[in-house]
This record gives C-alpha cells, structure tokens and sequence, in this order.
C-alpha cells in the first residue's frame, strides 16, 4: 500500500488532492485550536463548530481519495526522489496521517450526535442525529477523535525532524521530501500545536513560542543551505527491506500509540465512563437541591477578563445550569453547599469520591484551596486545570465569583 518497487510518483490529480487535502487540515487544525478558547455561549462558536463539520466531511472525502491514488499509483515519491529507507518512511508517516484522519471523522460525528448535536456544515443542510444522547458512547468518541488528532500532531513533528535530516544529508527538505502538500501541512500543524500548549493561560506565550519554534525551523534550514552551499549528497542510501520497513512501521505505531495517549496526559480525560457514581434517575445530572446561598454581584471588568482568559477552560469540562449534560466533568450546578463527588450520574474517581465521604464540602474556602492545587488538595483526582492551577489570590476571587453567578442562579433568577 505504502509503495512498490520501480513504482511511484504522483500524477497530477494526485498533486491536487493532496494540496486540497493538505489544505482542508491546516485550516481543520486553526478550527480546533480557535475552538476551546472561543466563548460556549458566542454565536461565533456555533458558526466556527459549523464549519469544523464543513471542513470535516471534505477532508474525509479527499482522505479516502488520496489514499485511493495513493494505492492506484502504488506510492506518491518518485523513485530516486530520497533513498527506497527514506521513501518508504516518508510514505508511510503520510499514510499514517491519512488514515488517522479518515478513521477520526466518523468519530467526530458519532461524539456531536451522542451529544444531542445535529451536524450543520456550515449552514449548508441539517444532518439530524441518527441516535439518542448517550454519555458513555459521546466520551468514548469525543477521547478517539481528539487523540487520533494528537497523533497526527506527534506524527508532523517526527516528519519535520526527518525532513531536517534528508535536507542536511540529500537536499530534500519538507517541500520536496514529501508528497504534495505535506511538507506545509507538517509544518504548520506543528506550529499550531507548540501555540496551543502554551496558550492556555496566556495567548501571548502562545504566540511567542510558535514565534520561536518556526524560526529555529528557519534558522536550520538557512543554516544548511549555507554550509552546504547547494553541494547535497547523492540519493544513494540505505536500500530498506523487511527488517528496515517493519522497524519504520513499528517506529510509526510507538509515535501515533502516544499520540492517542495525549487526551490523558493533557487533562487526564480517558475513554471509559468508569468510577464512583451517585446512582440516581438517569434524567439527574446535578444537584436539584439548593444547599447555600451566596448573593447575585454583578462582574467586574477584572472578572470579566479572567473569564475570558482563565474561567474559561472550567466551562470546558463542566455544564453549569441544571438540566445540562455532564460533560467530561461533572454539572456544577447548586454546587456550593454540596458535598464532593455527590453530583448524581457522574463517575468520580475513587480519591475525590472518598474526599465527600470524609466531610470535604465545597463552599469558597475548599474550592479555592482545590482550583489552587487540585493534587495537593485531593491526591489521586482525576481533575486538573488546563491552564495551570490558579495561584493567585485576585484571579481565584475573580475564578469563584464567577463560579457562584454561573452555579447558584438561574437564567430566569440573574438581573438583567
């Protein structure tokens, strides 16, 4: 599949489908980063979230097309491009991506529909949801379908670091290394991801490491080209064979298996719907009953910019109004008062489950004490903060404060 001998080399439908396919997924990739730092609420999100589904179906459609090129032409490099090692690992990191994107939209749609979501690609037609809500299937889908994006991000960055090597070594970097398409496409993903790592509490850092991460890039390849002054080393190299081939393929699975590990590892969501669970009438997703009271302040300009900066990524894992959906996290709604790991329906792990047993209620004291250092507090909770905990005295006022408006009042009770 990945290529044959004395074959290969892309015909020009091919060198189109791969730039529209290539294309499709630097601008999915700006979606999915643009997407969790927009407001849940903002019409803009909905348009954006319309057109991650618009974009989402062509890139399926120009997946499976490419893959199909790709086996109808029996490769995509044309021999004598880079040594048949390199070509083959080459081909393989991009069928690799090709397959992890064709396998994730389908995944895709199943988390939206398994969330209550009908698809509208951008504005186009209403897909209706083929099936009920269900938790259990949304988590599992939502986990696969952002892990398999985090292995093409792993995977981009492998392919850059061997672009890097065949330019120092044959004069073949990220343009003319890879099939058409891919090398940009490498490129800019990698840049995405750096920007979105370091974003989550400060855009700025984002920006200023993508800043430096594409001119180390730059600086390589200039630095190369200097030295060696357009004299590369011939395309003779390692011929590959079963050993070499299997070993790349081998080699490709170790980065795409982390890669699927990511979800986790970044906020410490998995695939299963397992733990402690407050067994209570499926309809329940939060606390019906009102155990404090806290008093309605309307935000301040300083609260409102720790919600757009900070406060945010708690409406990421959380629903707030009663009736909502858990999501990865539980419903916090009329949660002050309650105790811990006691919102009904949601799996808890056994530590933050046990904490409630032994009397943690949350009231501003406690959640302050768990948002500042949710380990410290609770060893062995699954929760953590995608931005960092939150130190700082004025931010976590500002954090609770927020909290208390969006938990203990309903729309129908918050003046106007």
């Amino acid at each position: 599949m990945i290529e044959a001998a004395g074959h290969g080399g892309e015909s020009a439908r091919a060198r189109l489908i791969g730039w529209l396919f290539c294309g499709s997924l630097i601008a999915h990739s700006f979606l999915i980063v643009v997407l969790p730092r927009l407001d849940k609420e903002s019409a803009i999100r909905d348009v954006a979230r319309s057109w991650h589904y618009a974009i989402g179906i062509a890139l399926l459609v120009f997946g499976i097309w490419r893959l199909w090129l790709w086996i109808r032409e029996r490769g995509a490099l044309s021999p004598g491009t880079l040594p048949p090692a390199a070509r083959f690992w080459h081909h393989a990191l991009c069928v690799s991506i090709l397959l992890l994107v064709v396998v994730g939209g389908p995944l895709g749609f199943l988390y939206g529909w398994t969330e209550g979501r009908a698809i509208n690609p951008a504005g186009l037609f209403t897909i209706p949801a083929p099936i009920g809500k269900d938790h259990s299937v949304w988590k599992f889908t939502g986990y696969f379908h952002s892990a398999s994006a985090n292995a093409t991000v792993l995977l981009a960055l492998a392919a850059l670091i061997s672009a890097g090597y065949t330019y120092a070594r044959y004069g073949r970097g990220f343009i003319t290394a890879f099939p058409a398409g891919f090398g940009l496409l490498f490129l800019v993903r990698s840049a995405l991801f750096i920007y979105a790592i370091n974003s989550f509490a400060d855009r700025t850092a984002g920006y200023i490491a993508a800043a430096i991460f594409l001119g180390l890039v730059a600086a390589f390849w200039l630095a190369v080209r200097a030295v060696r002054r357009g004299r590369f080393g011939s395309t003779a190299g390692k011929s590959g064979g079963v050993a070499w081939n299997t070993g790349a393929l081998a080699g490709i699975a170790a980065v795409a298996g982390f890669g699927l590990t990511m979800p986790y590892l970044l906020f410490r969501v998995t695939p299963l719907s397992s733990g402690v669970v407050v067994e209570a009438d499926p309809s329940i997703t939060w606390h019906r009953e009102r155990l404090a009271q806290v008093d309605w302040t309307p935000p301040t300009e300083f609260q409102l910019t720790t919600g757009r900066e900070t406060y945010k990524w708690c409406k990421f894992c959380h629903t707030m109004e009663p009736g909502e959906a858990h999501l990865v996290g539980p419903n916090l709604a009329n949660i002050f008062g309650q105790r811990a790991g006691t919102v009904p329906n949601f799996p808890y792990s056994p530590a933050l489950a046990e904490a409630g047993k032994n009397g943690l209620v949350w009231n501003e004291d406690t959640i302050r004490q768990y948002i500042s250092g949710p380990d410290e507090m609770v060893p062995g909770t699954s929760m953590m903060i995608s931005s960092g905990p939150v130190i700082n005295p004025a931010l976590q006022d500002a954090v609770i404060a927020s909290l208390r408006r969006d938990t203990m009042f309903t729309e129908a009770e918050r003046p106007e």
